[in-house]
């Protein structure tokens, strides 16, 4: 199979023409790094390598700003979804995922609220190992993740608001 041509080779009178300003040109004192991109790419789609909006996502700083506040170091405290637990039939060898976060419509499995309110928790996967009737923590206190271990009667849960943290 013949290997795709390249800008070179398709254009050679357009590449022997003055370049617009391009990443080569650019000084180093604006901030900006030499670009991981061919010569070729950057003279067919000038516009789109010379926006310095496109340059600002470059910088680490700006990657991690934008990292954290999808995946923040510190996780949100999960919010009590329910005060009792509930009692379900779990079916040997289906995999289930847990909420962990309580903001699930659908208690007590996840729905995927957690990734739209960039919480930083991530549901708990577990397999049953038997078929059986289980009661599965909805106050998200239990130490005994995802089964419920009576963390719901304390004090503390029973004086919690429903949707906010312990």
């Amino acid at each position: 199979m013949p290997r795709p041509a390249s800008a070179a080779t398709l254009f050679p009178t357009l590449l022997s023409l003055p370049r617009p300003l391009s990443l080569w040109s650019f000084p180093s004192q604006m901030g900006f790094r030499r670009p991981p991109f061919s010569p070729d790419f950057i003279f067919l789609f000038p516009n789109h390598i010379c926006r310095p909006a496109l340059w600002k996502l470059c910088q680490r700083r700006e990657i991690s700003s934008w990292l954290a506040r999808w995946f923040p170091k510190d996780p949100a405290k999960p919010v009590v979804a329910q005060k009792t637990p509930i009692r379900l039939e779990l079916v040997a060898g289906k995999t289930y995922r847990w909420c962990v976060c309580g903001r699930s419509k659908k208690q007590p499995f996840c729905d995927g609220s957690h990734f739209f309110q960039h919480t930083g928790l991530w549901p708990l996967k577990f397999k049953a190992q038997e078929t059986r009737t289980v009661a599965l923590c909805t106050c998200k206190a239990t130490q005994r993740p995802p089964y419920c271990d009576g963390t719901h009667k304390s004090e503390q849960v029973q004086k919690a608001e429903v949707g906010t943290p312990l």
